[in-house]
């Protein structure tokens, strides 16, 4: 599939691993998740070598996302498990179906062991992670040790209940932009952080929509990413490097579920990225200033592995293959 090496990606992601656990009525599931985790699986599935650093507990719960990881192949670093709660996101359903959250979390890296440095071509990082101390500090440390010889990537994945602070979060996420090659953020991010661009009422929200997303653009580009990437949904996703402004419209695919999308859309740009024949840090200053066509290409595939998954239940990324079967007939504008 990747035509610019003849080995794998190498792929470091770091971040949070948890249980989702849904509640509704008497009948309770469980299942892994986390947007580093589901990002990790989406690059071993399109065919990476995947190391996944994160915080794994002493628990049943850690026994599942550790068995999920290892059957997709994903190589896992955790630190030592001395009796650490696995991190939980809960949801519960009302009689109107309505869903309210809760989250008990913990994200700490310390001791812990990582692949050795240099051997990584791409790195990502974001979410919550970004914001749970002291493993905040650590992803930071990591990113600051492998980011000389790799590709970066970021997904700031904002929780509003968890990133009540908006200025907070917005300087955070402005800082991380500036460690990054590619950024990745949905417009519910950008809603999130920068409320007072959709808050003029003399303009009809789409232009609120595209002023937003111009400005973020424009603030991380001059931070020193080299790509963004703002995803909206059905309506596509824009994107952005220094020469080039470009959209692509969404297929509007049949939706089973969106969980995991905005995921599959980041392991799917970084596997398009790689099949142009970027990867490494020494590819920067080629990403920054690669042509519409290329662009749309990395883009497409992105778009089209968020599409396929959107259309299983759950966070269920495609394979290489899958996608490439379900992309037939279909060609690049």
């Amino acid at each position: 599939m990747n035509g610019s090496a003849t080995r794998p990606l190498r792929a470091l992601v770091i971040g949070e691993s948890l249980i989702d656990v849904l509640i509704d009525g008497d009948h309770r599931t469980e299942k892994p998740g986390g947007s580093p985790m589901n990002v990790a699986i989406g690059l071993a599935r399109q065919g990476a070598d995947v190391a996944f650093v994160t915080d794994l507990g002493r628990d049943h719960l850690a026994d599942q996302i550790e068995l999920r990881l290892v059957t997709e192949g994903v190589d896992v670093y955790s630190p030592l498990r001395h009796g650490r709660r696995t991190s939980v996101a809960l949801a519960t359903i009302d009689a109107d179906g309505n869903a309210s959250y809760e989250f008990d979390l913990t994200f700490t890296l310390e001791h812990t062991d990582t692949p050795e440095n240099g051997l990584a071509d791409f790195v990502h990082f974001g979410s919550i992670s970004t914001v749970i101390q002291p493993g905040a500090t650590h992803v930071d440390q990591l990113v600051d040790t492998f980011r000389p010889n790799a590709l970066v990537s970021y997904d700031p994945n904002i929780r509003p209940l968890i990133d009540r602070d908006r200025d907070a979060a917005r300087a955070r996420v402005d800082r991380h932009a500036g460690l990054a090659d590619i950024v990745r953020a949905s417009v519910d991010d950008l809603a999130h952080i920068h409320p007072e661009l959709l808050a003029d009422p003399s303009r009809r929200i789409e232009s609120s929509t595209e002023r937003m997303i111009a400005a973020a653009t424009e603030r991380w580009l001059a931070a020193g990413a080299a790509l963004v990437a703002i995803t909206d949904a059905e309506r596509g996703v824009h994107l952005a490097t220094e020469n080039h402004r470009t959209h692509i419209a969404s297929n509007r695919p049949a939706v089973v579920d969106t969980v995991g999308a905005g995921d599959a859309f980041m392991a799917g740009l970084i596997s398009g990225i790689d099949i142009v024949g970027l990867r490494r840090q020494a590819h920067r200053d080629e990403l920054a200033s690669i042509d519409l066509k290329t662009l749309r290409t990395i883009a497409c595939w992105a778009q089209r592995t968020a599409e396929y998954t959107v259309g299983q239940v759950g966070a269920e990324p495609p394979t290489s293959v899958e996608l490439l079967n379900a992309e037939r007939g279909v060609r690049v504008a």
